[in-house]
């Protein structure tokens, strides 16, 4: 185990501590962040159903389930498809550095009747998780937390299955405007030793590593339309420019495309 492996571990350590303390510590300037991200934005991708576009996607790129081992990483106490994937999956495996949001996560489980499914507290860069050959790794806002990003990249690989996929969601840092307000907000953010949105660097390590079968923006053009909605025009005409922001945003298939983008979602697929 390298130097690298170490720090990423006891960094780990102290993501757990602050995952497990439901009274976070928070600085003023990330609790103006969360505002701003569960506030006027939440609202806005709320308006426009992002998130149920985004959770739909991911159920047709799950397919089939009824013959894959998949595993939810870092899930927390269960995301919005965790008891899908539970109740469809051959084997469901849930895990996550905080053992009191798994805690709750198995309570979930026994309740819904999954019983070829189970929540570990584990962290996935440690020799502690032994389970492998998984058919499908759903990560849902996870492989940003992963600084040492070939180390990750090293681990998946090595717990998937041959063809094995990967179903990612993230945020990135690959818009002008977005790296700049990132820059200005990171030197105060509490939880900044494991948050990293994805650069242009990290999307073409994936684009080396994986192949990249589907990839959807959000957030690229279609993050004006807030401001957009500030103008003295008629709802119907705002409501179809965004609607058209967004289809952009969600089909691009150059990268150019996708780097004004706050998120991406992809479908990996573990190569030869």
């Amino acid at each position: 185990m390298n130097d690298n492996h170490n720090k990423t571990l006891e960094v780990n350590k102290r993501q757990k501590e602050f995952y497990n303390d439901t009274n976070k510590h928070k600085n003023f300037a990330t609790k103006l962040w969360s505002k701003l991200r569960n506030g006027t934005l939440h609202k806005y991708t709320n308006d426009l159903d992002l998130k149920n576009k985004v959770y739909s996607e991911h159920k047709l790129w799950l397919g089939d389930l009824e013959d894959k081992k998949v595993l939810d990483l870092g899930c927390l106490r269960g995301n919005n498809l965790s008891l899908y994937m539970a109740k469809n999956a051959k084997e469901y495996v849930g895990i996550d550095l905080s053992d009191v949001a798994i805690e709750e996560l198995n309570e979930k489980l026994i309740n819904a009747g999954c019983t070829n499914a189970k929540g570990i507290a584990v962290d996935f860069l440690s020799a502690d998780f032994k389970h492998s050959n998984f058919d499908v790794i759903y990560a849902y806002g996870v492989l940003h937390h992963f600084e040492d990003f070939d180390l990750l990249i090293n681990k998946l690989n090595e717990k998937l299955a041959k063809k094995g996929s990967i179903i990612s969601y993230d945020p990135l840092e690959t818009s002008f405007p977005i790296k700049v307000v990132r820059m200005l907000y990171r030197p105060f953010q509490t939880d900044k030793d494991w948050e990293w949105p994805f650069t242009k660097t990290t999307l073409k390590k994936l684009d080396s590593n994986f192949t990249i079968v589907e990839k959807r923006g959000i957030l690229g053009q279609s993050k004006y339309g807030l401001l957009l909605n500030f103008l003295p025009l008629s709802s119907n005409f705002k409501k179809d420019k965004i609607r058209k922001m967004i289809d952009k945003d969600w089909n691009a298939k150059k990268w150019t495309a996708i780097y004004p983008c706050m998120h991406l979602t992809m479908l990996l697929r573990k190569k030869a």
